[in-house]
């Protein structure tokens, strides 16, 4: 199924509005070697940030076409994220359909081309731009030919991209892609599939829950050796139930469910380490680290009003994360006669941390404070 991208950047657009002096945390945060990325919006305008130790924070991109619903990616030498924007002029009684793009280059430019316009998109895309080092693995889709494939291209030269998978868009497949090392991995319905871009061969193939015909809510990443870290459950009890977490690799196909659960299918593996949020009740939880064996240690803990927000980023050395504290609500409800719903709205401060992995405390490199936006968890 394929719907216009101009559905998907009203929603967007929607999910961040707030007041002028609004700072809504939309990508990230990510880590870029010894740098953090994430991306912002102020009223219409979104930006994305790069913080170091030395030089402190900057912004290394600012437009209004920042596609901001959408993933971000980096690796210590590369920045991609996706655009939206109109794709022709404006016209008289004409709706002009969204383009979507992908943008990719140095951390602190310039940025080029990585994925190429289209006006449709897939609903259920989820990280469909993934970086390691200078390579680049993407989901293109065919908007005519009702296909997507996933690519690999070393965006350091100008040789041809190689097409790992070619499926139709009603196959199931591509939710999710990733890359690490020679390996790249991509979600085919309740499936994660490894491949070894160097050997041209599936490595390993993991049904990851229940049998054919039961859908599960499904995260992974993966090691440069290999090796898959999975948080997954059950579709129709997702929010209700906290999830599974495993592993595995394609010497050791098995799947090794270790003794802990997660609030949601965020994770992240390096090192032989598995980053994830863990659940400690429905209202608390502790941003964790667990080795192989299912031993974990706590980075940050968050109970109301704060809590764990967006994306977290874990390479081995370093972890970074943001936590949402809100300190005020309200519910905003439409003038009678207007059909919109009633919407819960929030002011607060996201604050965004770096913290080493082996231990130490945490370091606040930014704050940002918004003000009336809408809820998004």
């Amino acid at each position: 199924m394929v719907i216009g991208a101009t559905f998907v950047a009203a929603i967007s657009l929607l999910a961040g509005l707030g007041t002028d002096q609004s700072q809504v945390l939309w990508q990230g945060p990510a880590l870029a070697g010894d740098a953090v990325v994430w991306s912002e919006a102020a009223g219409a305008t979104g930006s994305l940030h790069e913080w170091t130790q030395r030089r402190g924070e900057r912004v290394v991109y600012r437009s209004d076409s920042l596609a901001l619903g959408r993933p971000l990616a980096a690796s210590p030498t590369l920045l991609a994220f996706e655009r939206a924007y109109p794709s022709c002029k404006p016209q008289p009684n004409f709706v002009c359909p969204q383009a979507e793009d992908a943008l990719v280059g140095p951390l602190h430019g310039p940025f080029r081309t990585l994925i190429r316009p289209r006006t449709c998109t897939v609903p259920t895309s989820g990280n469909t731009v993934a970086l390691d080092g200078g390579l680049a693995a993407y989901l293109e889709i065919d908007c005519t030919g009702q296909r997507m494939r996933v690519v690999v291209r070393d965006v350091r030269r100008s040789g041809k991209p190689l097409v790992v998978r070619d499926a139709a868009l009603s196959s199931g497949c591509c939710r999710d892609v990733a890359i690490a090392g020679r390996f790249v991995a991509w979600t085919e319905r309740n499936e994660v599939v490894v491949y070894d871009r160097l050997a041209r061969r599936v490595v390993t193939r993991a049904r990851i829950g229940p049998e054919a015909g039961i859908d599960v809510d499904l995260g992974f990443d993966l090691q440069r050796d290999g090796k898959l870290a999975v948080s997954y459950r059950l579709v129709e009890l997702a929010r209700a139930i906290p999830t599974t977490i495993a592993w595995l690799s394609p010497s050791d196909p098995r799947l090794h469910v270790l003794p802990l659960r997660g609030t949601d299918t965020r994770i992240r593996i390096a090192a032989d380490r598995i980053a994830f949020e863990r659940f400690r009740t429905p209202s608390t939880s502790t941003l964790a680290i667990a080795d192989l064996t299912g031993r974990s240690r706590p980075v940050a803990a968050f109970a109301p009003p704060v809590a764990l927000h967006a994306q977290f980023d874990f390479d081995g050395r370093h972890v970074t994360w943001a936590s949402r504290r809100v300190t005020s609500t309200r519910v905003d409800c439409p003038p009678p006669g207007q059909e919109r719903p009633c919407v819960r709205r929030e002011t607060g401060v996201t604050s965004l941390w770096i913290r080493a992995a082996a231990g130490g405390a945490p370091r606040a490199i930014a704050r940002l404070r918004f003000d009336d936006t809408l809820a998004r968890f």
